[in-house]
């Protein structure tokens, strides 16, 4: 309990409110004075302390311009019968001016005061957090609306969306860190655990979301603490879905957001097995509108309840590649293709057709209590292609039939703080079930005229993911420095299914039954950290976690004869940051996690592959260095600069590869290995410049260094044969660079974006030439657009690849990404 005392007719305490006293920009519109108290902290960065009923029934006339906090509380407050009081240099108290003359003062009532604290903007937090993680704004989202939901990734250094092209699923790669559970993709602190043998573009990691239902998005690179670093030392993607608040604007209580796009270079796909692919001269036109999407969410946001209801629908056809540039490669004085589909070509199996629920409800109690409650419905009908359809045969690349898939996501969040100091507590519970129908294709020419039917057999899979945390965030003040601590528990479990499974080419041959992984997957978790402000320019953090985990098989027959394996370790992070200056920091950060191998890779695959049940697991080590400026009014009033630059070396030991088998004939050619380690080095650079009437962005990664180590003593430059790294290995240089104006207030934004990548870091063997997929360094151009015709309505306009450009994207396997491609979209919010 805190007590908090009117005073007589007092006026802002000065000492303290004059180091508040920055200039700042406030927008707060007029309304309820709890929700203008609000978005004060919001806006200031500083703690507002209140009584409930002080604010109950009152309005406020609201702020605007460029003011000081005292300036902004005054205009605030005005004809509310409040004042305020600066506690100390980052806490303002809102209070009641009371006459005295009847002794009102006397035996004041204690009550419990609301907390209305400032918080860091999210896009802003990256760059006041040690070591390179990276936001992803909805306004970034909606500027650049691609065709997949990878695309939200092309302006984050170090991540790439893998085969972004090539099905409806997110598998992203985070400094050359993909699939087998290396990076995470949260949604809402939810995994969909989701793995699919693609041939010899590996086995991928799936997560399946509709770019239009997400509100933001947290990168963290490397090991991670708490709940969602589990298990995954490449990184975490974590996804925020739409809540109340994306929809609701500030001061009201309902809000509906209608969106409806249309987009060109796009045809639907021809009926399955079809050889002959079209040129974007028969593409329709986009007022045809057969490539479409919309979305719908509506939303209520009360003093105690919250909640939102949406759905998206896309349709999107198969897509043409670009007319200008090469569409080969020459490589030991031999020319190869880059792709079976050539210059102006449909680009086989790119099709997608999704529909999207997301529900959302939040009950706040008993003044410190909440529950929130949600379902996700992700169901869609897509191409892809296996890397053998791609590469071996050009007279067998072919449309294939479609896959399908339906994710379900439910989740349930507690929290409860009635002393957001000492306890603030929350636990969360969730399951996933992911159901998918893939298809086992091999490349078959067409000899449908001799009766041979290129056999497309159905793959079924499912996978049910259980999770629970529980955590609480601790804020201790003491003589020798604030202490903020975090801790708590996690558990998942992972239950896989699936049916047995036809392999072959065509439909008159024989089948080779593959089977694939039965059985579950738990990890358990126990993690800390700390951050200890010695000083305000000296920060120390700390972090352990101690990861167990356990793989059971429980296919009907054992391949290996182990039936159980488990593991253990505990994993230390540490940091320091220094701020010599206000907005300026240099940070050292040391980290270590844990990858404990996969079911897969250890007990039961259908990759033509013997598991290898000894398998140690992987252990990363990384290194990372380097500095955040952020600095507002820096050369204009109200404009805004923000950079990172650090460098890495990350050491993933115990990596695991796969590998030749040299189990002789009729048995599967492969298996896995651990490798001594896999060395990555690079410099990361992000930042942008906003005046306001003028904007910039950019983005630089560039690995300086690079080793696949066989043995401590046995390291190159090249993947190993076979291995599923060949096609993970990123871009030696990648760079992206956004700059645009608003006019008219903002009502008008217009701008471009340049993205660069470079040559694959690792060379082409002779030896695996065959199954490397390559690209060469391209230049990419796209242009944005959005007018806000109306109060409530806005228009988006995109033109993706404005000059046409024929190339295969970083990490897209043998696909060609889209050439020149218009996008619309309509937005009205009410």
């Amino acid at each position: 309990m805190l007590l908090t005392i009117p005073v007589l007719g007092v006026s802002p305490n000065s000492a303290y409110a004059q180091s508040a006293e920055q200039s700042a920009a406030f927008d707060i519109p007029a309304g309820p004075l709890a929700n203008a108290l609000m978005a004060f902290g919001q806006q200031s960065g500083l703690q507002v302390t209140y009584l409930p009923e002080l604010a109950a029934g009152k309005d406020s006339p609201g702020a605007l311009g460029t003011l000081v906090p005292s300036e902004a509380l005054e205009q605030i407050l005005s004809g509310s019968g409040l004042t305020y009081s600066f506690t100390n240099a980052r806490t303002v108290a809102i209070i009641a001016v009371i006459d005295d003359s009847a002794g009102m003062a006397e035996d004041m009532l204690i009550l419990d005061p609301i907390d209305v604290t400032g918080t860091v903007q999210p896009q802003d937090k990256p760059y006041e957090t040690p070591g390179s993680g990276s936001y992803i704004s909805r306004e970034q989202i909606d500027r650049f609306r691609g065709g997949t939901a990878g695309d939200i990734f092309k302006n984050t250094t170090g991540v790439i969306a893998a085969s972004n092209h090539n099905g409806a699923a997110l598998d992203v790669n985070i400094r050359g860190m993909q699939g087998q559970n290396r990076v995470k993709v949260a949604i809402d602190g939810t995994q969909q655990t989701s793995t699919t043998w693609r041939g010899y573009i590996g086995v991928d990691e799936r997560t399946y979301i509709d770019p239009d239902l997400i509100g933001g998005v947290d990168i963290a690179k490397g090991p991670t603490g708490g709940a969602e670093g589990a298990g995954a030392t490449g990184g975490v993607v974590s996804i925020r879905t739409l809540n109340a608040k994306d929809i609701v604007k500030e001061g009201e209580e309902f809000g509906v957001r209608l969106r409806v796009g249309a987009s060109d270079n796009a045809i639907s796909p021809q009926t399955p097995p079809a050889y002959v692919q079209r040129t974007a001269e028969e593409s329709p036109d986009f007022f045809d509108f057969e490539n479409y999407s919309g979305s719908a969410a509506i939303a209520t946001s009360l003093e105690n309840f919250d909640f939102l209801a949406a759905v998206a629908k896309r349709k999107t056809g198969n897509y043409f590649a670009g007319s200008e540039g090469d569409d080969d490669f020459e490589f030991m004085n031999r020319i190869y293709p880059l792709s079976f589909t050539l210059r102006d070509e449909e680009v086989f199996n790119s099709s997608d057709e999704s529909l999207s629920l997301l529900t959302r409800g939040t009950i706040r109690f008993f003044d410190d209590h909440s529950l929130e409650l949600s379902f996700m419905r992700y169901d869609s009908e897509f191409g892809e292609s296996m890397g053998s359809l791609l590469f071996q045969q050009d007279n067998g690349f072919r449309q294939v039939n479609l896959s399908e898939v339906t994710a379900d996501t439910y989740t349930a969040r507690y929290r409860w703080a009635p002393d957001e100091d000492l306890l603030d507590l929350r636990f969360n519970i969730w399951a996933s079930d992911v159901a998918q129908t893939t298809r086992a294709v091999a490349s078959a020419p067409d000899f449908s005229q001799f009766g041979f039917i290129p056999a497309d057999e159905p793959r079924f899979t499912e996978t049910w993911t259980y999770g629970g945390d529980i955590n609480n965030t601790s804020l201790v003040l003491t003589d020798f420095g604030d202490f903020t601590f975090n801790y708590g528990l996690s558990y998942q479990l992972e239950d896989m299914n699936g049916e047995e499974y036809c392999s072959r080419t065509y439909t008159r041959n024989s089948c080779v039954i593959l089977k694939p992984s039965i059985g579950t997957r738990e990890l358990g978790s126990a993690f800390s950290s700390a951050e200890w402000v010695v000083i305000d320019w000296l920060k120390f953090d700390g972090a352990l976690r101690y990861d167990a985990y356990k793989l059971e098989d429980k296919a009907p027959v054992t391949t290996t004869g182990v039936r159980k394996i488990d593991g253990s370790r505990v994993s230390p992070t540490a940091s320091v940051t220094l701020t010599p200056v206000e907005g300026l920091q240099f940070f050292a950060l040391y980290a270590e996690g844990m990858r404990p191998p996969t079911k897969r890779e250890t007990m039961g695959s259908d990759a033509n592959s013997i598991p290898n049940p000894y398998l140690d697991a992987e252990i990363t080590r990384n290194w990372e260095i380097g500095a955040n400026l952020s600095q507002d009014d820096l050369l204009f009033d109200d404009d805004k600069l923000r950079l990172k630059a650090s460098y890495f070396r990350n050491n993933h030991y115990n990596y695991i590869s796969r590998v030749a088998s040299n189990a002789g004939p009729g048995q599967p050619v492969f298996t896995f290995g651990n490798l001594d380690r896999l060395t990555l080095s690079g410099i990361e650079i992000s930042g942008g410049y906003d005046l306001g009437p003028i904007f910039t962005e950019g983005s630089l990664t560039y690995y300086t260094d690079y080793a696949f180590c066989p043995t401590s003593s046995t390291c190159g430059d090249a993947a190993v044969m076979y291995d599923y790294a060949t096609n993970h290995v990123p871009p030696d240089l990648a760079w992206s660079v956004t700059a645009g104006a608003r006019l008219f207030d903002g009502d008008v934004t217009f701008g471009a974006r340049m993205t660069y990548a470079g040559e694959r870091i690792a060379p082409l063997t002779t030896a695996d030439r065959s199954r490397t997929a390559v690209w060469l360094p391209y230049t990419i151009v796209d242009a944005f657009a959005s007018f806000q015709v109306l109060d409530t309505v806005s228009l988006d306009l995109n033109a993706e690849n404005i000059f046409d450009v024929y190339y295969v994207d970083a990490l897209n396997g043998w696909m060609p990404s889209p050439g020149r491609t218009i996008r619309a979209s309509l937005t009205a919010s009410f």
